[in-house]
This record gives C-alpha cells, sequence and structure tokens, in this order.
C-alpha cells in the first residue's frame, strides 16, 4: 500500500482513531492488527493482477498477498524462536549454533526470493555464451515487499541477542509488533531492537509535541515525493530510455536523479517517521543532509543511516574492519559495500554501483592514512562538500542506469561515462536545466543545515504563526505542484 495514494490516507485515518478510541492498554494489539493488514493489502495491490474481468476474484491476488504474509510471519517466526533458544542456552556452543540457524534461514530466504532467479538467469546466459545448450527460460520469482528491510532487521536483533546487547523478548505479541511496524516495515528505517522494543513495551501517551512534529514530517515528506521526487522523475524520463547520451544529458540525469533519489527515500523515510511520531513511536533518523558530506566516509555516516550502521557492525566489522592492516581494510569495504550494493537488487549496475562506492572509500582511506586528518578551513570544506557531491552524483547515475534488454549494465554505464568527455551540451540543455532547478532550490532552501539545528523544532514550537506558515507552505506546494498518481518509492523495489 503505497503512502501517496488515497487507500492509505484512509488506512491511516482509521487507525488513528482505532488507536485513540482503544487506549493506551490496547494500543499494541491495535497497532498489530493494523501493521499485518496493511502488509496483507500492500501485498494484494503489489501482486500481478491475473484477470481482465472486474467480475472475477482475484485470487491470483489474493494468493499472492496471503503468501507474503505467512512469509513474513515465518520470518518472524525463525527470528523469536531462535532468540529465545539464544538467551535460554547456557552453553556458548548452543547460542551460537542457533545464532547461525538463525541468521543462516533469514539468509537463505532472502537469497532465494531476491537472487535466485538473477543467479540463473546469469547462468542459463554464460551457458549459452559458451554454445552450452540453446536459449533457456527466463526464470522470474515475485520479490515479497520489504523482504530485505525486515530480513535484515531480523538478523540484527538475533546477533544481538547473542552478543548480549539486547535483551530477549518473550512476549509474541511485542515482538510481531516490533517486526511489523507498518509505518517502517516495507522501507525502513531498519530500526534495531533496542531502539524500537523499549517503545513498544513500554507505550506512553501520545503528546502534542508529537502531533506536532508528525504533521511537520508527513507534509515535508509528501512535498519531496509528490512535488520534488515525482517531477524530477518526470523531466529526466525521457534520457533514461535512451541508448545514447550527450555530455548534457549525462549532467542532468545525474543531477536530477541525485536528488530525486534522496528526495523519494528521505521522503519516505520522513512519512514513516512523521506516523509513527502520531502513535507515539520515535523512529531513527535516516538522513543527515548527506550531500554536505565531506568524504565518502562522511557521505555514509548521513546517507541511509540505518543501512550503513547495520554494514558497518554486522558485516564490517566481522570481517575484521580496519584492524587487519590496510590491505585488508580495503578489501573489508568492497566486500561490504558489494554486499550493500546487492542489497539494493538482484542487477549488475548495483553490483558495479557497490563496487564504486567500495572503491572511493578505499582510496578515501588510504588518502588519509597517507596525508592525515586535518581540519577544514570554510574554504576547503567547500571544496571537499562539491568534490564529494561530484563522487556521488556519478555513483548516482551508476544506481539509475539499469539496463535495456538489448544492452547491459556495463554497455550502458560505459556509453554515459564517455558521453561527460564529449562535451556536446545539446540544443535544450538549459532549457531542461531551468525547468529542473526549482525543485532542486526547494529541498536546499528547507534542508541548508544554516537553517535547521539538529533540533529543527526549538525555533518552530515556540513560534505558532511560524509553525502555521510553514504548514500552509507545505501544504500549498502539495496542492499545487504535487504530481497525482505518481510512481511508488523507489525503495519499495529493495
Amino acid at each position: 500500500m503505497l503512502f501517496n495514494s488515497l487507500r492509505f490516507v484512509v488506512f491511516l485515518i482509521v487507525v488513528l482513531a482505532a488507536v485513540r478510541l482503544g487506549g493506551l492498554r490496547r494500543r499494541n494489539w491495535l497497532l498489530l492488527i493494523a501493521s499485518f493488514t496493511f502488509y496483507g493489502l500492500g501485498s494484494w495491490f503489489y501482486h500481478p493482477a491475473t484477470v481482465t474481468s472486474i467480475h472475477e476474484f482475484d485470487w491470483g491476488r489474493l494468493k499472492g498477498a496471503l503468501g507474503f504474509l505467512a512469509l513474513l510471519c515465518f520470518n518472524c517466526g525463525v527470528a523469536y524462536t531462535c532468540g529465545l533458544r539464544i538467551a535460554d542456552s547456557q552453553e556458548a556452543a548452543h547460542r551460537q549454533r542457533w545464532c547461525t540457524v538463525g541468521v543462516c534461514t533469514s539468509v537463505a530466504i532472502l537469497c532465494f526470493f531476491k537472487y535466485w532467479g538473477f543467479f540463473l538467469n546469469n547462468l542459463y546466459a554464460a551457458l549459452h555464451a559458451v554454445g552450452l545448450g540453446g536459449a533457456h527460460p527466463l526464470v522470474t520469482i515475485i520479490l515479497p515487499i520489504g523482504i530485505s528491510f525486515y530480513t535484515f532487521q531480523a538478523i540484527a536483533y538475533m546477533i544481538d541477542v547473542y552478543r548480549g546487547t539486547t535483551p530477549v523478548c518473550r512476549s509474541l505479541r511485542d515482538f510481531l509488533l516490533f517486526k511489523g511496524f507498518f509505518p517502517q516495515l516495507v522501507a525502513g528505517p531498519i530500526e534495531r531492537a533496542n531502539h524500537l522494543l523499549p517503545q513498544i513495551q513500554n507505550p506512553r501517551p501520545i503528546q502534542n509535541a508529537d502531533i506536532l512534529e508528525g504533521l511537520y514530517l508527513v507534509l515535508w515528506g509528501f512535498v519531496k515525493k509528490c512535488v520534488i521526487a515525482d517531477n524530477l522523475a518526470l523531466k529526466i524520463g525521457r534520457i533514461y530510455t535512451q541508448d545514447a547520451f550527450t555530455s548534457g544529458d549525462v549532467l542532468l540525469a545525474a543531477l536530477g536523479f541525485t536528488f530525486q533519489a534522496y528526495a523519494d527515500f528521505s521522503g519516505y523515510t520522513d512519512i514513516a517517521r512523521g506516523v509513527a511520531r502520531w502513535f507515539g513511536v520515535h523512529l531513527m533518523q535516516n538522513f543527515n543532509h548527506p550531500y554536505y558530506a565531506t568524504s565518502p566516509q562522511d557521505f555514509w555516516r548521513r546517507w541511509h543511516i540505518s543501512l550503513g550502521t547495520w554494514l558497518r557492525e554486522y558485516l564490517y566489522i566481522p570481517l575484521g574492519g580496519n584492524r587487519k592492516g590496510a590491505f585488508r581494510t580495503w578489501l573489508n569495504l568492497v566486500i561490504t559495500m558489494l554486499v550493500g550494493g546487492l542489497w539494493h537488487g538482484p542487477s549488475w549496475n548495483y553490483v558495479i554501483w557497490g563496487a564504486y562506492q567500495g572503491l572511493i572509500l578505499s582510496l578515501h582511506r588510504a588518502y588519509v592514512a597517507w596525508r592525515g586528518e586535518r581540519r577544514h578551513t570554510h574554504l576547503s570544506r567547500t571544496f571537499a562538500i562539491a568534490g564529494n557531491f561530484l563522487l556521488t552524483m556519478y555513483g548516482m547515475l551508476i544506481f539509475w542506469l539499469i539496463p535495456h534488454e538489448d544492452a547491459s549494465s556495463w554497455q550502458r554505464i560505459s556509453a554515459a561515462t564517455s558521453a561527460i568527455f564529449s562535451f556536446d551540451a545539446g540544443p535544450e540543455f538549459l532549457a531542461r536545466f531551468v525547468r529542473m532547478l526549482p525543485y532542486i532550490g526547494l529541498i536546499l532552501l528547507m534542508e541548508t543545515p544554516v537553517f535547521l539545528t539538529k533540533n529543527q523544532w526549538f525555533f518552530v514550537h515556540r513560534r505558532p504563526v511560524v509553525l502555521a506558515a510553514v504548514y500552509l507552505f507545505l501544504f500549498y506546494c502539495l496542492l499545487v505542484l504535487g504530481v497525482t498518481g505518481g510512481d511508488q518509492f523507489i525503495y519499495f523495489a529493495f
């Protein structure tokens, strides 16, 4: 169920009313029912239609929705059971065994649904290339929505219980709500148990500040998605379908998608955080002005913070981190980012994007080891931000260039990279660039750190007139500039 849909608005109003009337004691039960209903309905509308007549019941959608729900419940059951076994085992070997069983089961399910078809299709293509057999059928496996997010959340929970950093959850109701809490179920943030579970186990009354801050986050999230991201998608959509590029095409595509991706994903996160606030839950901040980063390492501390934290704590550090010499550090960075790239989807452009991220992180670490850490002056910080933004733009270009049927990921990326140095802007470059500027300018205006402290509500709460003006401005932008019937959120596909 898309956040930017009338169905979700109606669903949310019903749930808010039920929770309000149900009181504090029934809140978790009502949210649990609402969360699994949300996932079931989302799976129903996500599943491809199998019938054409509106008078015939769509059994395909029903089976798909029930199957996705059953998979989510199974994933929850594995994590819950293994967590209990880990906590109750007295011997270290038994604890390790149950943790391994839980993690391997979760990874196996994710790999089957997300990567098995990708593996088989590439295997068939390789066999065909060397003359072993004729044409092979294309293998397609429907990807359950949100599986990457709730699987990583389950893995983190089991490992944290094993490490002793998170108490085991013995209430099945609370655990199911932790795993299935609907604002963050489909596209994160990937919440840690020691942050979200205590809020579920000890619900607090909803304060006026929760309602006001939640309203701002929801409105700003919808503006990011429906006004900025969807309009930028329309501006660069034609470039996406091209096989040949000019340097102007590449610049517009990279710049447009860089801001589209941020507005789309951070917009979803803002809506999720805002809705959660209306239920008295504080979800973690997932973005912290990533385009003001001064280095690749700084970027990953600011972009998709929940995924970056997960990769660091559950992959990079267990691989050895930076404790085993420079070469192993670089290798660990590349492996970690390759996994991060593959996490986004079964496509070679995501693998290449992950390798690119690992490479620039390794090069930056080597540079720091050579020159040492230095404090930035205002001028050097400006140049560092600009340079890192260019690196980010090129990474977004790799991420965005999904191959066509007649071209591989590498061919598309090579064509776009070559076009950068053709210095051919094209006749429409300036006009298309000017049409994109208002949407880029809007997000820069609203999220410039100069105007926003870490607690941006410090100046808003004390000035009701300013608060009302911000709400009206966002609502006006949404009403006048918003795209109706826009695409789903980009990260719903992951």
